[in-house]
Formats: C-alpha cells, structure tokens, sequence
C-alpha cells in the first residue's frame, strides 16, 4: 500500500493528541449536569450538525457515519478519511426569575475511517459522551435564627469520552450492517463548599459496550436514490469508584466509597434519506430509555424521551471549474425532544434545536460549519434555557493513488 504523506500523518496525530487532551475540559455549563451521568454530549460534531445531526439514514463518499456504521461502507473506496470537530456555544439560563449566562468551547472529536477490504470499512476515534461543568451559589435560610442565612458553593468539572471502533460490511450491492465497538471512560469531580468545610467528591468509571445499525439503499428512479436505516444499543452497566474528601478548618478526611453501579441508556432509532438531483432529505427517529440511569437527588429524575430530527440539504454539483458558490452546499434542520430527559421535581420539559450551516471545499477535503439555537423550556418557569452555538468540521481526503485496497 503506498505511504501516506507526511502532512497527513502530522495533522491525524496532532488532532488525536489535541482531542485527547481536552476529552475532560469543560464542554457544557448547565445545571443538569451535575445529576446521573452528566448532560449527554449530542448535536456538537460531525458534518451533519447542520442538519438536525440527522445520521440514521445518511451515506455518502465523504462522510465517516460512525452514529449508523452501516453508512461507512458508502465511503470512497480510495482515501483515507480523517475530521477533527470543534465548539463554541452561550447558553442562558432563567430559574424563577434568576439568570445566569456562560459561555464554553471545545475541540469535540476526531476520526479516521477508509476501507480494509473489497467488502469491509472501519473507523476509529474519539468522541465527548457526557459532560460535566458547573457552577453556582444557593442562600438558604439558618434554622433557628431568623433574618440568618448559610452560603452554599457547588462546582463540577469532568466528564465521560467515548473511544471507538466501527465496522461496517456491504453484505450485497444494497444491503450493509456495521457495528461500534466502544469503551466509555472518564473522571468528574464535584464539590460543595459551605464555610468552612468543604466536600469533594471524584469518581471515575469505565464501560465497554457495543451497538448495531444497518442500511437498505437503493436507486427508486432517475436521480433519485432512497435509504433505509436501523440503528440499536442495548442496556450496559457503568461501575463508577468514587472517593469523597471533607475538608474542614483544620482537619481533612477521606471516604472510600463501594463501586456505585450506573447504565448507560439504550436506544432504537429508524431513519431514512431521499436524493433527488440536488437535494436530499432526511428524517430520524430515535427512543431512548434514559430511565435507567440513578440519579442521587429526589428532585431529579431520568425519563424515556422521543426525538425527532429532520434535515434537507442542496448541492448544486459544480465542477472544479466552476464558481466556489457552485461547489458548495446548502443545509438546514431541525430536532425535537419530548420529553426531555431529565425531570425536575416531578416536571417534564420539552425541548427543541433550529440549525442550518454551509459545506464547503478546502484543500484536499471539506469544511462543514453549523449555527444553531437550542431550547428547553420546564412549565411554570421552572427552567428555561436558550442556547447559541457554533460548530465545525474539517474532514480531509487522502487519496491513495492507484492503490484499491
């Protein structure tokens, strides 16, 4: 097989090493992060971003489907494929009448994918799962003494990364399954201060686990092409180990704590994309079982959620020689979320995101850009956030001359 170029091999290890690095940084500011396994990582990488993240029924040449590996066998069969994806967003929150606004940003992901054999495509990489990362202070009032008040601090930082390895087979000309071998691991820490002790808690977890997809694809008429997508993850065991410290004044003592078992939230999703000429439309559904993970706080709990996501893109297709505009494409989607997954104080919210970004040509490879707002809105003014966020990604094309593997 021919060498790879330098600059490509320079630019995959300098993006897993940055990615590596930063997988635990600070990647959201909400509240809810603080309960069960943090605030699920979704909507901040990938090409398809723009579009909803729709990803179920979604395959092209250029496009490292690792959400539905099915779609991987849809890759050129003559390049290496290798995109690093990153994030900014400003989230504002409003709690009966209190505001508070943050502003984070992070490398997101990176992966690498191409085919092995006639019949067999993999990818790999390294993803955010969960996030955790807040902060915020509560006054309550000091029984027993009246016009007295204790200050509260609570702060967390951390999060889960999703490692992976993705297989996708074309069984016939229209037919392909995949599945991802994937390894969850991380470490969060949370803390609460109240003068003049403090509480610190670190936990870390690990997990390993598997899930399927699979892709019916097929011309249905001239220039028009449809596809059909399953995607599956069944129920698995996290076991978190944790250790608590408690700082006073003058005195410091460490609990450890027996291995806590929490799960991962399985999931089923159908999906399906239709081409005609220059545009393409794609719709996704997916149920979650969220109410399998724990959470410690009675006034929060994990509930099964629906979501539906849709996107529609137009790519004019112009040549090489032809103006960039041309050579660009178009996208927009949208997703909703009923419920949401977490409820507050036996309250259910619903949530949506509106997004829309360009695909453009770069170099050896393809620039994907994303502007979306998300909300989420609890009744009776319990919780409302609004959310602005920006993504993009970079993946590039190296092409394997005269080489078929």
């Amino acid at each position: 097989m021919k060498v790879i170029e330098k600059h490509l091999l320079a630019f995959v290890f300098n993006c897993l090493a940055t990615t590596g690095l930063s997988a635990q940084n600070t990647m959201t500011s909400s509240p809810h992060s603080m309960f069960g396994l943090g605030e699920m990582a979704e909507g901040q990488y990938g090409q398809n971003a723009s579009m909803g993240s729709v990803s179920i029924g979604m395959r092209d040449r250029r496009l490292i489907n690792v959400e539905n590996p099915a779609g991987l066998t849809a890759m050129d069969t003559c390049s290496l494929l290798a995109e690093v994806s990153a994030f900014i967003k400003s989230e504002r929150y409003d709690s009966n009448g209190s505001e508070n606004s943050t502003f984070t940003g992070n490398f997101s992901g990176f992966t690498l994918g191409g085919r092995i054999l006639r019949r067999w495509y993999a990818a790999a990489g390294i993803l955010p799962y969960s996030s955790v990362g807040y902060y915020f202070h509560t006054m309550e009032d000091l029984e027993g003494e009246s016009g007295s008040y204790v200050s509260s601090t609570f702060e967390g930082l951390g999060g889960l990364s999703k490692a992976f390895l993705s297989q996708g087979f074309a069984l016939t000309k229209h037919l392909s399954i995949g599945a991802n071998l994937n390894f969850i691991f991380g470490d969060i820490t949370q803390s609460e201060t109240r003068s003049p002790m403090v509480e610190t808690r670190k936990s870390s977890g690990n997990a390993f686990f598997v899930d399927f997809g699979a892709q019916f694809h097929r011309p249905i008429g001239r220039e028009t092409y449809l596809t059909l997508g399953l995607v599956y993850s069944h129920k698995q065991k996290i076991v978190r180990r944790s250790t608590t410290t408690v700082t006073g004044s003058d005195t410091e003592t460490t609990y450890e704590k027996h291995a806590e078992k929490q799960y991962l939230p399985p999931y089923i999703g159908i999906g399906g994309t239709l081409t005609h000429k220059k545009w393409s439309y794609a719709l996704d559904y997916r149920f979650q079982q969220y109410s399998v993970i724990h959470s410690d706080d009675s006034r929060a709990t994990f509930q099964d959620s629906h979501e539906l996501r849709l996107g529609l893109r137009f790519a004019p297709g112009g040549f090489g020689s032809d103006s960039y505009w041309k050579r660009m494409a178009y996208k927009i989607g949208t997703s909703v979320t009923v419920p949401y997954y977490l409820g507050w104080r036996g309250k259910s919210g619903n949530a949506y995101r509106v997004s829309a970004g360009l695909e453009m040509p770069l170099l050896e490879g393809k620039l994907n850009t994303a502007l979306f707002y998300d909300h989420l809105h609890f009744p009776d003014n319990t919780l409302r956030r609004g959310l602005i966020g920006f993504t993009v990604s970079y993946t590039l094309s190296e092409r394997l001359y005269r080489v078929k593997l």
